[in-house]
């Protein structure tokens, strides 16, 4: 038995061995780990601010002054921040515009309690300077002000003309995410210690208890792997994003599972901020463009008309007999009515811009045009009518379908913005669609 032992100073020798080893790798994987953790979390700030700084109209955003804030354009951007403040988790988010000189101030902010007056100074960093360049920047070092102590991430908001005209703030508080990272790095220092702790259990008692150490080995490991989970759990928690359990499964070792989930909340919150946009701006039964995206497009189009770059035509439509179907079938056989029609409207007209502004409402942002290319638009819609009999079935329910139209063009040195325009279009829609219920009956019934 003794000529099977390991002599003394050998042991000693692989204990340092062991010991060495460990550290060194105890200290690179809490570097790495500890580098992945604040890479994920700075992407996870700057697309917040990037999807924010997206939303935000930036011809509207540099003219704002503090006397405006009760206005509509002021409210409207401010909507939107306040959006974020509310169903994203973070700290504060704000506007601010550049003076200068590497002076900054503050514009929109939608915080309830003690927000940044409009004008009040904001604290320089280098990362915001990088954003007023044009290139979005996240703070690397934690910055203090009246408010408390923060990282924050910066993305520019740029005009109509692709120049900076204002920047988007997401502040995260420092001593949040200085504990997650301190709770992380406490995590992984138990690892290593553990892992020392197992292997000189390993060196010393290799002649006897070689067996039962693996066991206890094994016992550390599935420990350190639940406190593992419970860090992706508290990380759950603060994302507000619901894990799936295939991610944990899919997952080779303990730290790649923490890498995993975090790319996991990032790729989710992304998915979130698309849905949330897609929300604002899409109308949920047709998939056209709704009232908000028809605003937007308002604005826009008011602009070039300002600048003398304006060159457009607006149709409006209107559903006939929509009421009627209504009443007699019920708001599912109306659906399918606006369905049906939104679906000619997108087959016939070449655009992109058609809304839907209101139940049964259309309009089409065209190019510049003439009554004869009206008509050629106008002769398709009737085409496709025709081709269905100018009737709605869905089994043995049919209706009368139709709709009444009008269309108006951008008269330059005499439109002076869009709601001439429109007018024009609607006053023609709304003569169409008096003859088309002339020849239907009761023209009240819309």
């Amino acid at each position: 038995m003794k000529n099977n032992r390991l002599p003394k100073q050998m042991v000693i020798i692989l204990s340092i061995f062991l010991l060495a080893v460990n550290g060194t790798l105890g200290v690179l994987l809490t570097n790495q780990s500890k580098n992945s953790l604040q890479d994920q979390m700075r992407k996870r700030m700057l697309d917040i601010a990037n999807s924010a700084a997206a939303l935000i109209d930036g011809d509207t955003l540099e003219k704002l002054q503090k006397e405006d804030v009760d206005t509509e354009p002021y409210q409207h951007e401010l909507g939107i921040l306040r959006t974020f403040q509310e169903q994203v988790e973070l700290r504060y988010i704000y506007g601010i515009r550049d003076m200068g000189n590497k002076t900054f101030t503050f514009t929109i902010d939608p915080a309830v309690y003690d927000p940044g007056e409009f004008g009040e100074p904001v604290m320089y960093t280098d990362a915001l300077y990088a954003a007023s360049l044009g290139t979005p920047s996240v703070d690397k070092q934690p910055y203090k002000d009246k408010w408390g102590r923060f990282y924050s991430a910066y993305s520019p908001v740029f005009n109509s003309a692709g120049k900076v005209a204002g920047i988007i703030a997401v502040d995260i508080d420092a001593d949040w995410y200085d504990e997650q990272l301190r709770h992380h790095i406490y995590l992984i220092c138990i690892a290593c210690g553990v892992s020392l702790i197992a292997g000189g259990f390993i060196v010393f008692l290799i002649t006897g208890r070689l067996r039962k150490r693996f066991i206890f080995l094994n016992s550390e490991m599935n420990r350190l792997a639940g406190d593992v989970e419970e860090l992706a759990s508290e990380l759950h928690l603060v994302s507000e994003i619901e894990q799936k359990p295939e991610e944990v499964a899919n997952s080779g070792d303990d730290f790649a599972l923490i890498e995993s989930k975090l790319k996991f909340l990032r790729e989710e919150l992304q998915n979130y901020i698309t849905e949330a946009h897609s929300m604002a701006y899409t109308d949920s039964l047709t998939g056209l463009g709704n009232r908000n995206a028809y605003t937007k497009t308002i604005k826009r189009l008011n602009t070039q008309i300002v600048v003398g770059t304006a060159d457009f035509s607006v149709a409006v439509f209107d559903i006939n007999g929509l009421k009627m179907a209504n009443d007699k079938f019920g708001h599912e056989f109306g659906d399918l009515m606006i369905t049906t029609i939104s679906d000619i409207l997108k087959d016939s007209l070449n655009t992109n811009m058609i809304y839907r502004i209101g139940g049964d409402e259309f309009v089409a942002i065209l190019g510049n045009s003439d009554e004869h290319a009206f008509d050629q638009v106008f002769d398709s819609i009737k085409q496709k009518l025709d081709e269905m009999g100018n009737v709605l079935r869905d089994g043995e329910k049919q209706v009368p379908l139709g709709i009444s139209k009008g269309a108006a063009y951008y008269i330059k040195d005499s439109d002076t913005d869009i709601k001439a325009i429109f007018h024009r279009a609607d006053e023609a829609m709304y003569a169409d669609k008096a003859a088309w219920y002339t020849k239907h009956g009761d023209r009240r019934k819309r």
